[in-house]
């Protein structure tokens, strides 16, 4: 991100904005039910019963999750099979947003510097 920080620092307010609508409009930040950050992952799973399979290493599933991260935690979110393709295309679309949103940030910091976000 510093090599954007530089790039965006010999730009015009005009034209920071302008790249900055340009962004926003080829993420798609403009409908935010389309965004999911997180990673799928698939995991087998214990019932606890002591007679069953999975007492003897046999897993139940493997079923999906969501892994969310955020500010020093994390937590799984069950992701149900009837949901799986849904939540895996927003997954993906949120990944290939990721540059550009973090490339609005960094045009955000430099108007704040200049006293014009806005």
């Amino acid at each position: 991100m510093k090599d954007a920080a530089s790039s965006v620092s010999s730009l015009s307010v005009s034209a920071l904005r302008a790249r900055r609508g340009r962004l926003a409009r080829s993420v798609g930040a403009d409908d935010p039910r389309g965004t999911l950050r997180g990673t799928l992952q698939r995991q087998g799973g214990r019932c606890g019963r002591p007679g069953c399979r999975c007492a003897r290493g046999e897993l139940h599933g493997p079923y999906l999750y969501l892994a969310v991260y955020g500010e020093g935690s994390s937590r799984s979110v069950h992701v149900p099979g009837a949901l799986a393709e849904v939540v895996g295309g927003l997954v993906d679309q949120t990944a290939r947003r990721e540059p550009g949103l973090a490339e609005i940030a960094v045009i955000n910091v430099e108007l704040l510097r200049r006293r014009a976000l806005g």
